[in-house]
């Protein structure tokens, strides 16, 4: 069951997400593959919890990180986390880099495609840090 962890700043544009995964027409690819979203707090963690703590859960658990978090700036940041620790078994996080695009149908039903290319290639796609959606 692949579990994707959304991160606290894009909630909104995931529901949006995960709406379009409850639409007719993927409906029955994700109860198929059983992929499930959780915010922070669904997950059991704070919100507040900083990008290390929350990458380390995600690995730990072997769920996906769904972020819009590019930056590098302090020790404990996400980017910087991935460099350290990563390793070829590493699950990557998804990111949308633009994520107020997905209320754009044509985007959302591009990321909806290329979320689920990412989970039913998962095997191959470990130890590559970060993947973008679309």
């Amino acid at each position: 069951m692949p579990v994707i962890v959304i991160d606290a700043n894009i909630e909104g544009q995931c529901s949006c997400i995960w709406m379009r995964l409850q639409s007719d027409v993927w409906r029955e690819f994700t109860t198929a593959l059983d992929v499930t979203f959780q915010t922070l707090a669904e997950a059991g963690l704070d919100p507040a919890s900083s990008d290390d703590v929350i990458w380390r859960f995600c690995q730990a658990n072997g769920h996906f990180l769904l972020t819009s978090n590019r930056n590098q700036e302090a020790e404990d940041s996400l980017e910087t986390t991935i460099r350290r620790e990563g390793t070829a078994t590493s699950l990557p996080v998804f990111t949308l880099p633009n994520p107020d695009n997905v209320y754009q149908s044509d985007f959302l039903e591009r990321v909806v495609e290329k979320l689920f290319d990412y989970v039913l290639n998962a095997d191959n796609i470990r130890g590559t840090g970060r993947l973008y959606l679309p």
